[in-house]
Parts: structure tokens; sequence; C-alpha cells
């Protein structure tokens, strides 16, 4: 399935690159795989309502209500992007908060903004396509590591299991019935 996804291109410099949801795993890794697949799919539906062109790294601004804990958005959308070495990322999730899109573990939203050269695109997840389970797991997570304590083995698994479910079902899934567009004002 990997292999039938296809490509988002950019350009870099002269040159036009073609970067597949695959590469993106290559290096992000497997650890937040779900938020892999949900940049990819935000890139695939938001970089041809910006523009008709291959786009030009450099040009495009990106912020994530997640926040800094979105590892695998900040990747993609940096492999891709180049946002983070352009300094136009957006990390504040606390911006986020009376911003709609779905709740996210450790506070925040599922509320993003891509911009490319002075157009800007803002959307939600919605509701229901990030499972109770995988938040409930996450939020576990986050509390074990706060207090300096570990997932058992098991439970790491299961989390790990639940990502992984997470991006097969935003990889499988149509963008409209993954995300909401709403003013950027």
């Amino acid at each position: 399935m990997l292999n039938n996804l296809p490509c988002i291109s950019i350009k870099d410099g002269e040159k036009i690159l073609e970067i597949g949801y695959e590469d993106l795993i290559k290096y992000h890794g497997y650890n937040m795989i779900g938020g892999v697949a949900l940049a990819y799919k935000i890139m695939m539906w938001g970089i041809p309502k910006l523009t008709d062109q291959v786009p030009e790294r450099g040009k495009f601004y990106f912020y994530s209500g997640i926040g800094p804990g979105g590892q695998g958005v900040i990747d993609s959308v940096e492999m891709v992007l180049r946002v983070k070495t352009h300094n136009s990322l957006g990390l504040d999730k606390a911006w986020s908060m009376d911003k709609p899109g779905a709740y996210c573990p450790g506070g925040g939203h599922y509320y993003f903004e891509i911009g490319y050269d002075g157009k800007e695109l803002c959307l939600g997840v919605k509701d229901g396509v990030i499972p109770s389970e995988f938040i409930r797991m996450s939020e576990l997570a986050g509390e074990r590591t706060r207090t300096g304590e570990l997932l058992s083995d098991e439970e790491t698994k299961y989390l790990h299991h639940l990502r992984y479910e997470l991006s097969e079902a935003i990889i499988s899934a149509d963008p409209d019935d993954l995300f909401f567009e709403i003013s950027c004002t």
C-alpha cells in the first residue's frame, strides 16, 4: 500500500524532489507514525489548495496545535517544507486552545495552519478521527513520564499498536473525512 501512495513534489533550488509517505517514515521512524500520516495527508490535501505550481521550500509557514510533542508531524513537515530550518514553524499549543479541532492528548487541539507565499489554509481534524483509546493511552504515557515512571512493556507495545492503527486509518481515509477547513481570521 505504501508504494501506491502519491509523492509530494517540492522544489529545492532548481531541483524538484518527490517525497513519499515511506520517505517520511524513514526520516521520522515508527514511534509517532500517526503524526507522520497526519502531516502527509495535510500536505497532500493542502498544498494543491495553496498553489497549482510545484511549490518551493522556504516559502511555507506551518503551525501545529499539538505543539512540540507532535514529533511525527514536525519531522514530516520539516523534511518536505523545511519550515523549521526557515524559522516558520509554530508550535505554541496554547494558541490553539480556542481553535476548532479534535482534542489532543497532552493539551492543544488537532488544529493546523499551512501557508505558502502569502496564502493560508486553516484546518482541524474532525471529532472521531482520533480514537478515544489512543487518547487514553497517550495521556497515560504522558502522565507516567511526568512522574518519572515508564509504561510497562505490555502498555508500550499496546500504545505502539494504537499508533500504527491510527496511521493506517489516516492513510486510508479520504481527506474530507479527516479535516474541516475554516476561515483563518
